[in-house]
């Protein structure tokens, strides 16, 4: 078993089709995987061998998708590294992951030779772009490599990728994937999302995090498809590259259908060639998903995905509550085996309607976590991830988000989930981005703080007229003491709102 003989079948059946699409530059089905082909032989040159893993530090371009293809067809381990990292996170990452060899860009060289010598496993860096003495050119392996490679023949439960998670509570944790955990989960996700080879996937969200590569990208691979990758999110390109490349497939976090809606001419472009938009990776507000599927005329399905793997989904057509993440993926076909449930405590399942936390099990979910005994222990209980989210299912099985047990806020003796407060924030016409979070209070213990960005041109509304208006829709402790405008909030890479930088934030108070 190896997932690159995806791109082999494609490059056997469809030579001539484009696979991926980046700035100027074209790359045929066939054409990919030469270039797969001629990087494995070079990691091989290197002595990488199987079991080994290949770090990344790249952004979205052409050369991360065949270095990663490249370890994986060696029967190595990819480990992508989040381009924002400073450098003790990467010397982290790089000790722990312990790659041979780093695959970077020559804007991270400066960052690299500084930590260096405190990575005793790394071997070698190869550098997209121009390469310095020591290290090698990606461009020059490539072109003195040869493109034919026999795929190497992996047990299932070997590793493919090692996905750091965004580090939000704590250092980055390495999440294993296997070759299995992706075969079932790309066969899934063909199931729910039907994708062909003649859809046009668009690719913006980083590669380098599990949400940007497995449902834009992979599932692409998978079906034969062709997908543009985009370097980085120019709201404006976007929406024209949908309209000029006929896009049939997006997927994006929330923040990017708010920023597209805010674009003073969405109204201009057609985006009439979309099937589907998929979002996920936090909950998307109600007000955001409604105002753009009757912009665009199109379903935006939202699911749900625990270390950026994919747990719950709407179908395509049939019954959907906006609002809801859907229903575990294995309620719509009996081939797809996952199994969700709302438990206590105690890991006993709750009755319908009842909070509780998200657990998932099924063939998809990843291994656990690279070097983390205690933590996949403590994770993986009974043959079920407990995920850390808070959910409730309803009588039909549909399934709502309440928020992180992490982000929850005890005021004054009351448990309050930030999301509620955010949604109805959302609905108001000054507001673009609402955050809210818990801060330290001698009396109450926390308070509830809202970080808002307005609208362009609605730059005046108030503390006071926010504070207001959740007094007059809301419960009276769930209402925001604290209000301060900002001009953006803080994000990790993938979208995700950094709520423990808000919390730490001490800027003059607005209070009621």
């Amino acid at each position: 078993m190896n997932i690159a003989s995806w791109l082999r079948t494609n490059a056997e059946r469809l030579p001539g089709k484009p696979a991926l699409l980046f700035e100027d530059r074209t790359y045929s089905h066939a054409g990919l995987y030469v270039q797969v082909c001629r990087f494995a032989n070079a990691l091989e040159g290197l002595g990488v061998r199987p079991g080994d893993r290949v770090g990344l530090f790249l952004g979205n371009c052409p050369e991360f998708l065949i270095a990663r293809w490249g370890a994986i067809a060696l029967g190595a381990t990819a480990a992508p590294m989040n381009v924002m990292f400073q450098k003790s996170e990467a010397r982290y990452v790089l000790n722990n992951a312990s790659p041979r060899v780093l695959v970077t860009s020559a804007d991270k060289l400066d960052l690299i030779e500084d930590i260096w010598v405190e990575c005793p496993h790394l071997e070698h860096v190869v550098v997209v772009g121009e390469a310095p003495y020591g290290t090698h050119a990606f461009a020059g392996l490539i072109a003195a490599a040869d493109e034919r490679f026999d795929l190497h023949d992996c047990a299932p439960d070997d590793v493919c990728d090692l996905y750091y998670t965004s580090g939000t509570t704590g250092r980055p944790k390495g999440v294993m994937c296997s070759h299995a955990n992706f075969t079932h989960l790309l066969r899934y996700e063909s199931i729910v999302w039907g994708m062909r080879e003649d859809d046009r996937s668009l690719v913006v969200l980083p590669l380098f995090h599990a949400k940007g590569l497995i449902i834009p990208c992979l599932l692409a691979s998978y079906a034969g498809a062709t997908m543009t990758l985009m370097a980085r999110w120019d709201t404006e390109q976007v929406l024209a590259t949908i309209q000029e490349q006929r896009i049939t497939f997006f997927a994006g976090v929330p923040t990017m259908y708010t920023y597209m809606l805010a674009h003073p001419r969405i109204g201009s472009y057609d985006l009439s060639s979309l099937r589907l938009c998929r979002t996920g990776g936090a909950p998307i507000p109600i007000e955001v998903h409604t105002a753009f599927e009757r912009q665009a005329g199109i379903k935006v399905i939202e699911g749900y995905g625990c270390t950026g793997w994919v747990g719950t989904s709407h179908p395509l057509s049939g019954d959907r509550v906006i609002g809801s993440i859907g229903k575990a993926l294995g309620a719509y076909h009996p081939e797809i085996d996952c199994e969700i449930r709302i438990v206590d405590g105690d890991g006993n399942e709750l009755p319908p309607d009842t909070d509780g936390e998200l657990v998932v099990r099924g063939a998809h979910i990843p291994k656990g976590f690279w070097r983390m005994p205690g933590k996949t222990r403590s994770d993986y209980r009974n043959g079920w991830f407990h995920t850390g989210d808070i959910a409730r299912k309803d009588e039909r099985g549909f399934i709502y988000l309440v928020g992180r047990k992490d982000d929850l806020i005890i005021t004054a003796g009351f448990n309050v989930y930030p999301r509620e407060i955010e949604e109805l924030l959302y609905n108001h016409d000054a507001v673009l981005e609402a955050a809210v979070v818990g801060v330290d209070d001698d009396d109450k213990g926390q308070l509830i703080k809202a970080f808002i960005v307005p609208k362009e041109g609605r730059a005046t509304v108030t503390a006071d007229q926010i504070i207001e208006y959740c007094r007059n829709h809301i419960a009276r402790y769930k209402v925001p003491r604290q209000v301060e405008f900002v001009p953006s909030l803080p994000k990790t890479a993938s979208g995700k709102v950094q709520r423990r930088l808000l919390a730490a934030s001490r800027p003059a108070k607005q209070e009621a």
